[in-house]
């Protein structure tokens, strides 16, 4: 009764300290008018600035074709490092359309605080909704277990601009899977459950369509719970047992 889902993207936690070495982050969306075909090789890169500037504050500038059919936009990622803490807080992400020198978009607040060994805050310009456009986001924080929060931008051809979607970001973990148009969220709760969500959209909301829950009993005995959206709710839909006892 299981579901395999096959998953592609990774963290790209890591980038180049220039333009020319910058490109270890990559990301595929598809065109503006074949949604799901991923046609589109969208590349992101990331330069950090070597020191802080006299205000103490520390710039990173990113840039991105989030379309083909826009023209580049380059971010620059200013933050300041917590002297107490020493870790890296992401003040606001300033977008300019390559070429001008005014941002047509400044985003503030941004709740993103990392430590060091987080490159350029998680930044990533991938597509988070299979609509062809590459979109934004940032890890939030590292936290102790493995369900890690980001904040996440979505590109708004309406509006013209990224804009903020909180339902998104309380998936933690996310994979996103252009294929079957699927987001799949590994999550732990304790050490003894742990579990996989999978959602979909519906217009622009991350919806739970299918969760997996791994439960073990005091003798060590595993169970596996299966769950599915039906008639609008997530049901119980049967029960297994977990993928090392199968």
């Amino acid at each position: 009764m299981s579901r395999n889902h096959f998953i592609g993207g990774s963290l790209a936690l890591f980038f180049g300290l220039s333009w020319a070495a910058g490109f270890a982050g990559a990301a595929r969306a598809e065109t503006a008018s074949l949604v799901g075909d991923e046609t589109f090789e969208g590349v992101f890169s990331c330069a950090t600035a070597e020191a802080a500037t006299p205000d103490a504050s520390v710039s990173i500038h990113c840039r991105s074709d989030i379309n083909p059919a826009l023209p580049r936009f380059d971010f620059v990622l200013v933050g300041h490092v917590d002297k107490a803490t020493e870790i890296h807080v992401l003040d606001r992400i300033e977008v300019t359309r390559s070429g001008e020198m005014t941002p047509f978009q400044t985003i503030s607040p941004v709740n993103s605080s990392v430590p060091d060994s987080v490159a350029n805050y998680g930044f990533e310009a991938i597509d988070l909704n299979f609509d062809g456009y590459l979109d934004l986001r940032v890890i939030s924080f590292l936290p102790a277990g493995p369900n890690v929060p980001y904040e996440n931008w979505l590109w708004s051809v309406a509006k013209g601009k990224f804009v903020a979607n909180p339902a998104l970001d309380r998936i933690t973990s996310p994979q996103f899977d252009a294929d079957a148009q699927e987001i799949t969220s590994d999550w732990r709760s304790s050490a003894a459950e742990h579990g996989t969500d999978v959602y979909a959209y519906d217009g622009n909301t991350p919806v739970l369509i299918h969760r997996e829950t791994d439960t073990y009993d005091a003798t060590g005995a595993c169970t596996r719970v299966y769950y599915d959206q039906i008639d609008d709710e997530l049901r119980k839909n049967g029960t297994g047992p977990c993928a090392a006892d199968e």
